[in-house]
């Protein structure tokens, strides 16, 4: 049995050996790509190499790339579970090749690394190739060696692979291994179990536009992908991913905790999907993708439903997957680092969804009980799809539970109108996922343009036009008057990137002068200068000499700088789970939203801003430099997860305090700050917290404003700083007080009540009070018969048709004295009287009151009490 860490070194050592370049796995969220939800294959990242959008500094790489399939053409959604070889989280082990070696290289090193390295027989290797490429079917015929029998030409829909509807694709050749006769008949189809897919080599020679047109890529290249978990299950002659040593201690775990029979062959439908969605859950969270009810956050919550609905099945009551998050960190460790130190948070996050679907669950059950019951008096066959996904959607309710729990009354559901709400539902998500990461506007030719930026020293620099846009067409210059987009060919303007905003300031022709308002960047490297043309006229060619606002980019620098302290202190004070979530860096405030599971209390705050103040007075000296990004982030430097990076990075740091990898503009030393201030904590999104905070000067005059508003009120009330907040507390104290007497009315005039107390009758040796005080609202009703039970130590019975209530509807209230409860009953003297006005009511002992219709005879009720007290008590 070779076990997985030992499948990872062969193969690094095997195509390192051959001349790639080792690249780290990118996170799960794709770096600025709005056609996908998750890293689905190991070439995503290499897109923009694909498509000579970017540059390394390698042509031949290889990866083991974490993935996520839950949507779209690559969907394994449905399989998972029910198969030996689906699911959600993969890894996926791919070599590479930008515009070097081709189809027949490609193919004799996946050949030599299967039958030399990890010794399969070669006998038990199947191929497909696309049906026309007859290239890739003579280069495993004749250079390979494979028989032609057990080279099989297929379709569109096998081998020919595309990353999504648009972006880079070709014809690619499959190789398939033989598990054996006990898996089925040697007959290469569709469906036949005995052969599993291991590897594909995709030939990537095209790019498919959003029309659907295939151009030649420039260059063409190769992109290999081979599922980690398929490849175990063979090399540890195994029958399934699930039986490998990637998922055996997990599946036991929750056997374990189940109290089950791990083999028992009934439940492994329930066990594999739970081992499988655990470890999507652990390694989205470590991510930074938190739950929510769209885009990536709803997958993830849909992914911990259906495995909670699936540990359910299993007996597992109550919050349980948290429990297993930690064998999935265990295990995956020493290959994904950035697992550990959130191992804690992981779990939380995880708990606290779990706790939070059982109650919604619980309320879904409920809702689902009335349609079903709507469904069978009315004598439905089906239930409706849109109800259903209403439950699932808004209750997490499981098709499953719905489907299994309708059979058992003889009712069907909708299941293809459930899918087309589905369906909306995930285009609603991408649509969610598209508008928030909208690029610069399609300008045209706009991609072949590159603006060298030069503003991180330099805050001046000559320049020459490369294109201007009006009213996002190309023009030929600008006028004065005009506003507009310009593109240099150098420029010290900061692009608004990395949540800092661009730099603004100004420029001037031989004879042009013109305000630059903002600063943006296009996807292909173009810096975009929007201006307003103030004098004369620009033409493209012109030259220019450029100057950034300089107190402007300093206060921005001031919010940077004090950003990534602030990320540092989080993660001192709260724990290493912190991770930035989104950010924005103006010249006035900042912005920092970051990943934790409750809000920060202000004793963790104030921790925080101390912290960040203490190392702003320690001076500490602001390093920035650029080098390899494997051994930036190796060394310890954080990585924002949606940013995209290329082999070479910048690394900005501050002694031990902070590292992280950042392309913004920064200080020299972090003393230049002066003084950071938290002014505010937030929830923005389930499991996101937000700070805002001033830094500098914006701190400075924060701090003076609110001191002399202080002193304005320490003055204006005669008090001291240390006396003010129980000196206010007493203002709140006295002032609800007197809300409650407000609320309670004006107390009844002391002939009133004398009145009244005088009007008792005694009834059983009881003294009772039985009158009617029209217009009175049920306040005072219920103070006025306290008042009079306790004055006479007996019974007060006091009615009204209220005013208050704008129908004048009629109350009731009865008051016991409490010595007297186990005499009479206020509860029961309420039952009795309420018939007599259509009304209900109920209450203590001591006391209960009653509503009913208008009350047209008020003696009569008078009456009518009286002698229903004087029966009961008689009976």
């Amino acid at each position: 049995m070779l076990p997985n860490a030992e499948i990872r070194r062969t193969f690094y050592e095997f195509f390192q050996k051959h001349g790639h370049q080792r690249v780290l796995s990118s996170p799960l969220v794709p770096a600025k790509d709005p056609t996908l939800l998750f890293t689905n294959a190991g070439m995503n990242q290499f897109k923009g190499v694909f498509l000579q959008e970017e540059k390394r500094g390698y042509r031949r790489a290889v990866t083991i790339q974490k993935c996520m399939r839950v949507s779209g053409k690559h969907n394994d959604f449905d399989e998972v579970g029910r198969t030996d070889f689906h699911h959600t989280f993969f890894e996926m082990l791919g070599n590479f090749s930008f515009g070097d070696y081709f189809k027949e290289k490609a193919c004799a090193y996946a050949w030599e690394l299967l039958t030399q390295h990890y010794h399969l027989p070669p006998e038990r290797l199947w191929i497909t190739v696309f049906r026309d490429d007859d290239e890739a079917f003579r280069i495993w015929q004749e250079r390979i060696g494979v028989p032609r029998e057990r080279i099989h030409r297929l379709g569109e829909k096998d081998n020919f692979w595309q990353m999504g509807d648009t972006g880079p694709c070709g014809p690619c050749s499959e190789i398939h291994y033989d598990r054996g006769p006990e898996f089925g008949p040697q007959e290469f189809v569709d469906g036949n179990r005995r052969f599993v897919e291991i590897w594909n080599l995709v030939f990537m020679q095209f790019s498919r536009d959003p029309a659907g047109v295939l151009h030649p890529l420039p260059a063409p290249s190769i992109d290999t992908g081979m599922g980690m978990e398929r490849l175990a299950a063979i090399l540890q002659g195994v029958s399934s991913n699930y039986r490998t040593d990637l998922f055996a201690p997990l599946i036991a775990r929750t056997a374990e905790l189940a109290a089950i029979d791990r083999d028992d062959p009934a439940l492994q439908v329930d066990l594999n999907v739970v081992a499988d969605h655990v470890r999507a859950l652990t390694f989205l969270i470590a991510d930074g993708i938190m739950p929510a009810n769209d885009g990536r956050g709803y997958v993830l919550r849909r992914l911990l439903r259906r495995a909670v609905k699936h540990g359910k099945s299993l007996n597992l009551q109550g919050a349980f997957l948290h429990q297993l998050s930690g064998s999935v960190v265990e295990a995956m460790k020493p290959f994904y680092p950035e697992l550990e130190p959130n191992r804690e948070f992981i779990a939380k996050v995880i708990a606290m969804e779990e706790e939070r679907f059982n109650r919604t669950l619980a309320n879904g059950l409920k809702i689902f009980d009335d349609l079903l019951q709507g469904a069978i008096e009315s004598r439905q066959e089906r239930l409706a799809g849109a109800d259903l996904f209403r439950l699932s959607d808004t209750y997490g309710f499981p098709l499953d539970f719905a489907r299994d729990l309708a059979m058992e009354k003889g009712i069907g559901i909708d299941f293809s109108a459930f899918q087309r709400a589905l369906q909306d539902q995930k285009e609603r998500s991408r649509l969610s996922l598209q508008e928030k990461r909208k690029d610069i506007s399609v300008l045209k030719n706009i991609d072949r343009l590159h603006s060298e930026f030069v503003g991180y020293d330099d805050l001046q620099a000559d320049a020459v036009l490369q294109a201007a846009y009006i009213d996002g067409r190309e023009a030929p210059g600008i006028a004065a008057g005009q506003k507009g987009i310009l593109v240099f060919d150098r420029t010290p303007f900061y692009a608004e990137s990395g949540g800092q905003v661009g730099d603004s300031g100004r420029g001037k022709g031989s004879e042009a002068f013109f305000t630059v308002n903002d600063t943006r960047k296009a996807p292909g490297g173009a810096i975009l200068h929007e201006v307003l043309l103030n004098e004369g006229r620009l033409q493209v060619g012109d030259g220019v000499r450029l100057e950034v606002d300089p107190d402007r980019r300093q206060q921005i620098a001031i919010h940077h700088t004090a950003t990534h302290m602030l990320h540092a202190a989080l993660r001192e004070v709260l724990g290493l789970h912190v991770k930035q979530a989104g950010s924005r860096v103006g010249p006035d405030k900042l912005r920092f939203d970051f990943t934790h599971y409750s809000a920060v209390s202000a004793e963790e705050l104030e921790k925080v801003e101390r912290a960040v103040n203490e190392k702003i007075r320690a001076d500490l000296p602001v390093d920035r430099r650029t080098q390899p990004y494997e051994e930036a982030v190796q060394s310890g430097a954080i990585a924002i997860f949606e940013e995209k990076y290329g082999d070479t990075v910048r690394v900005v740091s501050m002694g031990d305090f902070s590292r992280e990898l950042c392309g913004g503009t920064h200080l020299r030393a972090s003393g230049e700050i002066g003084m950071f201030k938290i002014i505010g904590e937030s929830s923005s999104s389930s499991g996101i917290r937000r700070i805002e905070a001033l830094a500098g000067e914006a701190a400075y005059l924060f701090v003076e404003r609110n001191l002399a508003v202080l002193q304005q009120v320490l003055a204006h009330f005669g008090q001291k700083a240390e006396g003010l907040l129980p000196f206010l507390k007493g203002i709140e104290a006295r002032s609800r007080e007197s809300e409650k007497q407000l609320k309670k009315g004006p107390p009844a005039p002391a002939a009133d009540l004398e009145r009244l107390v005088g009007s008792a009758q005694p009834i059983a040796g009881v003294p009772a009070v039985i009158a009617a005080l029209p217009g009175a609202d049920r306040e005072t009703l219920s103070s006025l018969a306290d008042e009079i039970r306790n004055r006479t130590r007996g019974i007060a019975v006091l009615f009204a048709n209220s005013e208050a209530s704008g129908d004048g509807r009629s109350l009731v209230v009865a008051s016991v004295f409490k010595d007297l409860t186990g005499k009479f009953d206020a509860n029961i003297i309420i039952k009795k009287v309420a018939p007599m006005i259509n009304g209900k009511g109920g209450g203590r002992k001591d006391f209960a009151q009653a509503g009913g219709e208008p009350i047209a005879d008020l003696d009569g009720l008078k009456e009518k009490i009286g002698r229903a007290l004087r029966e009961s008590h008689e009976a």
